[in-house]
């Protein structure tokens, strides 16, 4: 009993100390959400191997930095694939906690990690449950695609993965598919 105590408090502890990237909820179309994002700052990396890039990025947040300044975990990690004629990338984005601005972050040591301010956006999201794996997110981005284009929504056609949380969370687990909407 006191080792499903201890895991009930670290789980509960852990969601409760992670901030979470804000957005409005401007419409609900069936299983859809029309988000508006506030503006955030992300660092990113993209290769061309999606198996390094968390270590990429956490290496930049727990210290990898010109300061060795340690930065929080937020959520959601943002993920998405691009693939043109000539190759495939894997880009891996972290959300900073809102207080920073990008004069308060400290320069990343790995050249390869971009950080950006990005204004104010509006998505289309739908949300599913449990572990992400490549047939639950083409389902719901095959769903997403559907509904927007039943409800002519024009969208940029590259589907971004938003997983909400730690890799050793078991239930109540949280992914967003979200479309960039076209203005």
């Amino acid at each position: 009993m006191r080792l499903y105590i201890l895991f009930f408090f670290i789980v509960f502890n852990s969601m409760s100390q992670t901030e979470e990237q804000s957005y409005n909820v401007l419409k609900t179309l069936e299983d859809v959400q029309i988000r508006e994002y506030d503006p955030v700052i992300y660092a990113t990396v993209s290769t061309d191997n999606n198996r390094s890039l968390f270590r990429i990025l956490a290496g930049y947040i727990f210290g990898g930095n010109e300061s060795n300044q340690k930065i929080a975990m937020t959520a959601p990690v943002h993920m998405q694939e691009s693939i043109t004629e000539k190759e495939k990338k894997y880009t891996m984005r972290f959300v900073m906690p809102s207080k920073y601005t990008l004069n308060d972050l400290s320069k990343p040591n790995d050249p390869r990690i971009v950080m950006e301010k990005v204004e104010k956006k509006k998505y289309a999201a739908i949300t599913y449950s449990g572990y992400n794996n490549s047939t639950k997110f083409s389902f719901n981005s095959t769903k997403l695609r559907r509904i927007l284009d039943e409800n002519n929504i024009s969208y940029k056609d590259n589907p971004i993965y938003l997983g909400y949380d730690a890799p050793y969370k078991i239930w109540g687990r949280k992914n967003d598919v979200l479309f960039e909407l076209s203005e």
